[in-house]
Parts: C-alpha cells; sequence; structure tokens
C-alpha cells in the first residue's frame, strides 16, 4: 500500500545544498562567519543524505542562528522526502525532525513523516500525524482514505477496534467532499473525475465495513450497497451484501408467520419483496466468484441459496436463472 501526500508528490532535491545556503544568506543580506560558511559547506559535501544531515546537526548545534539554516533545512527535506523506500523516508524524516526543530522546519517533513507512517503500518502514529496533517488540509481526500484503511485492517486482522470511530469520520467526510465535486487544493483537474470515480468506490467499501465491524449492520448495508452498484472489485463485499440482506429476508420471512390475518397480506408483500432483494444480492455474488478457484466455497454457497430463492419465486423453475447471473458479470478487460 503506497501512499504520497499530494503536496509530497515528486519532491526532488533540486538545488545543491551549498548554493540553497548561499542564496538564503544573500536574501537575508546579512554577514556569516567563515566557520559558518565551512560548516555548511561540510553539509554539501557529505556523502549520501544520512552523512549531509549527520553534518547538519552539528552545523545547527554550533550555529543555532545562523542565516544559512534556513536553506539548508529546505534542501535537506526535499532530499529526505525524494527517498523512495517508505522505510528509509521514514527513518530520514524523524532524524530530520530531531535536528530541525523550529515549527517551520517540522512542516516541512509532516507529509513525509505521515506517508511513512502510513506505508510502514504504524497505526496509532498515523492516526496522530494524520489529525494534526488533516486540521491543516481539510480538503485530503487521499490521506482521510488511507487512514481509514489503516483503521479497518487494524480492526480486521488485529482485532483493535481502537480507530474504527476516527475511521468513520474521515470516511464520511471524504464521500461529503467527493459527492459535493470539492477537487482538492492544488489537484490535477484533468485526473479529477478518475479519481473521484476510483476513489468513491473505495470509500464506500471502507465505511461500510468500518460500520459492519461495530455490528451497525443498519449503516453498513446502505455503504456497501454503494459499493457493489459502484462495481467495487473486492468480491468479500457482495458476499456481505448477500449476508445482510438474507438476514432482512428471514426477520421478514418470520414477521409473516406471526402476522395477523389481516396483516399477513402485507406481510407477505414485504417479504418477497425482501426476497427478491436477496435474489439479486445472490446473483451479484455469484457473478463476481464464478470461474475463481480460490472463491469456490463461497460460489457454491451462494449459488444453491440463489437456486431455492429462485426456484421459490419462479413456479419452482430455475429458467433463466444463469442469463439473470450473467448481467451481472462484468464485461471482459
Amino acid at each position: 500500500m503506497k501512499f504520497r501526500i499530494l503536496s509530497a508528490c515528486a519532491l526532488v532535491c533540486a538545488l545543491a545544498l551549498g548554493v540553497a545556503a548561499q542564496e538564503a544568506a544573500k536574501q537575508a543580506e546579512v554577514k556569516v562567519s567563515g566557520g559558518e560558511r565551512d560548516a555548511a559547506a561540510k553539509v554539501e559535501k557529505a556523502k549520501g543524505i544520512e552523512a549531509r544531515l549527520q553534518a547538519a546537526a552539528a552545523f545547527v548545534k554550533k550555529y543555532p542562528q545562523s542565516s544559512l539554516r534556513k536553506g539548508l533545512a529546505e534542501a535537506l527535506a526535499r532530499e529526505v522526502a525524494a527517498t523512495t523506500d517508505a522505510q528509509t523516508s521514514l527513518s530520514l524524516a524523524q532524524t530530520y525532525a530531531d535536528i530541525f526543530n523550529l515549527p517551520d522546519e517540522q512542516r516541512q517533513v509532516s507529509a513525509t513523516l505521515l506517508s511513512g507512517y502510513i506505508n510502514t503500518g504504524q497505526v496509532e502514529e498515523a492516526m496522530k500525524a494524520g489529525a494534526a496533517w488533516l486540521a491543516q488540509h481539510p480538503d485530503d481526500i487521499a490521506t482521510m482514505q488511507n487512514l481509514a484503511i489503516l483503521a479497518s485492517a487494524e480492526a480486521i486482522n488485529k482485532k483493535n477496534p481502537a480507530y474504527v470511530a476516527q475511521g468513520r469520520q474521515y470516511t464520511a467526510k471524504a464521500i461529503e467532499l467527493i459527492e459535493a465535486d470539492k477537487m482538492p487544493q492544488g489537484y490535477d483537474a484533468a485526473r479529477w473525475p478518475e479519481f473521484k470515480q476510483k476513489t468513491l468506490v473505495g470509500l464506500y467499501r471502507e465505511a461500510g465495513v468500518l460500520a459492519h465491524i461495530t455490528g451497525d449492520n443498519r449503516a453498513a448495508l446502505p455503504l456497501l450497497e454503494k459499493a457493489v452498484l459502484l462495481n467495487t472489485p473486492d468480491p468479500n463485499i457482495y458476499f456481505i451484501v448477500a449476508q445482510l440482506v438474507n438476514e432482512i429476508y428471514e426477520t421478514s420471512a418470520k414477521e409473516y408467520q406471526v402476522a395477523a390475518p389481516a396483516e399477513r397480506a402485507a406481510a407477505m408483500s414485504k417479504a418477497e419483496a425482501a426476497l427478491d432483494k436477496v435474489i439479486e444480492a445472490y446473483a451479484r455474488a455469484v457473478a463476481v466468484s464464478d470461474g475463481k478457484p480460490e472463491l469456490a466455497r463461497a460460489n457454491a454457497f451462494f449459488r444453491e441459496g440463489l437456486e431455492s430463492y429462485y426456484k421459490y419465486r419462479h413456479k419452482n423453475s430455475t429458467d433463466g436463472l444463469q442469463q439473470f447471473i450473467d448481467k451481472y458479470k462484468k464485461p471482459a478487460q
């Protein structure tokens, strides 16, 4: 799961450290000592970002008020952000933050730190950093989605629901922004329509899963149904929806059995409408799992139930059933 916050994408070490330091001094119109320039030059000449950070630490310790500090911090932050390995980038950003501890300097690696926490699965740190980031960037839909994914994975894989409520808040907000067509600041307008469609599928999936984890199936079902209608590629969502609508049907069937004579017609109509939704959901589940060996057991389970329900609603016949299933299959890519 790779993630890059929009403002951190495509950052490269475009300026030489020495040039950045000299430019900062020039703009500040102040004279710097020869010792400062020599110390800054050591940062520039060090081989590798780790060595440059070590040299920068020595520079900042000796010259904390230097006018060259700003240029060094900016150039090193760009180089840290350009590191592609998630774990290395995070480690470098943490080292940078220990050295350059002024508020403006810290902000230069906040995106890199958040990205690193997310990519390395450090959920607690990611949630804390994410909350701080979103307070400053309230329209960052991608970050909201990635934090929600972390929250659901933590709940499912580690049985830790501590971040579910936070994840649900993020998915709700992100869905609200997309459906209101509010493009994040600085985003590529040409890519926005495709981003909206793909992201909305994932957001409805995560929102529904997070609700389902907590047992809030009344909220989960419409969210997961939206994901299904948007053709989520996750077969598990089709299976969950099928199970949830079947539970509604079974409740309706029991209500019919105990209904008073005057209420039986209405109760029967309600149960049959619920059953028709089950038949559709089961057909979708069969369609998405057909021909996939890893889903063979689920496919057999839902196909058996589908045939039984379909026959009940079609005078004990399965005529047209396969065509009904086929209409929910995606075209070959």
